[in-house]
């Protein structure tokens, strides 16, 4: 019975044939079905394969030809996959990765509620990173699970934030309602252009960061701190990540003309050894934001990070193995994206179902890695049943 429900998820939510519906073969006489090729690079994530070479390996071995119903000696090559990679319309994997996204509004996956009671929220994380040897920005929405739905590539350090302000532009024409209210930046994007981007498309912004210095509102908010306290103050302890926090808050003007709230959050975190204590700076457009909700919401903002490069350089290598040919590099981001969107869909799922999640499980703690290494004992158990794609 947990078989048949884990794979009837799997198989309506992953591995679906139309998955891989969308997209053009250049080839005129193809040996092995382009959706074959596509469905094994999606699988990397699952099967943690850090590079091509891996999948290669992966490609050669029995399980894993017969999850594909493959009589060949392999699924594909890491040479095919890298080939397929450099033709692929790269419109085309950009439609792929927003394909997920109505079925995550159908679930509700998309909003946050950033305090019990609040209203539920639609945040948008913007922050670049360095991977494969390239530049990029990615966009992600955090709610229920975490969402990479847009990035952009861009050519040397020091261009992130004129690729994060085409990115934003764009962001309300390509998501629709699901466009961010609420955009979670840090300090590299406080100025004047970035609020007024947002303040077109009736949204709010969120800083986050640690110099003081930064900015005069810091500036002239913590001296107003030190000498007179905070407009209005408040502390509390979180359970789930173990600290107790201080906030205290004023209203100033940013360039004399957009009012904002300035707070500081000081975090005292009971069970580390080091860096036990953390202090950052805020800053939000939104007058509306409890306290309570800005300090969540400055916690989210490290879903881009944690939940997305982290995650995604922790399972397909993406840190790691250098690509020359940046189309190639940002083609395979998105379908790795994508399928690492799908994994984090598929857990929300799971923990939906506590019973079938703990015995999934079977006692391992709930690490990625370990609840994939269980669902694919059940897949390889069910292969001939779950993939239709060759």
């Amino acid at each position: 019975m947990r078989s048949a429900r884990i794979a009837r998820l799997a198989r309506e939510s992953f591995l679906e044939e139309p998955l891989m519906e969308g997209f053009t073969d250049i080839r005129k006489k193809p040996v092995i079905a382009l959706r074959t090729i596509l469905m094994s690079l999606y699988l990397m994530p699952f099967f943690s394969m850090t590079s091509l070479l891996s999948n290669d390996r992966m490609a050669r071995t029995k399980r894993y030809r017969r999850l594909f119903s493959c009589r060949r000696k392999m699924v594909a090559s890491d040479s095919t996959f890298a080939r397929v990679l450099g033709w692929l319309k790269y419109q085309e994997v950009q439609r792929f990765l927003l394909r997920f996204l109505k079925m995550f509004e159908q679930r509700d996956m998309l909003r946050k509620r950033l305090c019990e009671g609040g209203r539920l929220r639609r945040l948008g994380v913007l922050d670049g990173s360095y991977m494969g040897g390239h530049w990029q920005v990615t966009l992600c929405l955090p709610g229920k699970i975490a969402y990479p739905v847009m990035l952009r590539g861009y050519r040397k350090r020091g261009k992130e934030l004129e690729a994060a302000r085409e990115l934003m532009r764009d962001a309300p024409g390509v998501l629709g309602k699901a466009r961010p209210e609420l955009w979670l930046l840090d300090a590299l994007y406080f100025n004047t252009a970035t609020i007024e981007i947002a303040r077109e498309q009736q949204a709010h912004v969120l800083f986050k960061f640690k110099k003081t210095d930064l900015r005069t509102v810091t500036k002239d908010a913590q001296n107003l701190f030190e000498h007179y306290g905070g407009d209005e103050e408040q502390s509390g302890f979180d359970t789930e990540r173990l600290c107790r926090w201080w906030v205290r808050k004023t209203e100033e003007k940013f360039h004399s003309e957009y009012p904002v709230q300035v707070v500081e959050l000081v975090e005292r975190y009971v069970k580390r050894k080091q860096n036990r204590n953390t202090r950052c700076w805020i800053v939000s457009t939104d007058l509306e934001l409890s306290l309570e909700e800005i300090r969540e919401a400055a916690h989210q903002r490290w879903q881009v990070e944690n939940n997305v490069f982290k995650r995604i350089s922790h399972l397909s290598g993406t840190k790691r193995f250098y690509f020359r040919d940046p189309k190639r590099f940002f083609t395979l981001l998105h379908i790795l994206y994508a399928g690492m969107a799908m994994l984090d869909y598929i857990m929300a799922l799971l923990k939906d179902h506590p019973l079938v999640f703990a015995a999934l499980r079977g006692g391992i703690k709930p690490t990625w890695r370990n609840v994939c290494s269980q669902i694919q004992e059940v897949l390889y158990g069910l292969s001939a049943a779950l993939v239709r794609v060759t």
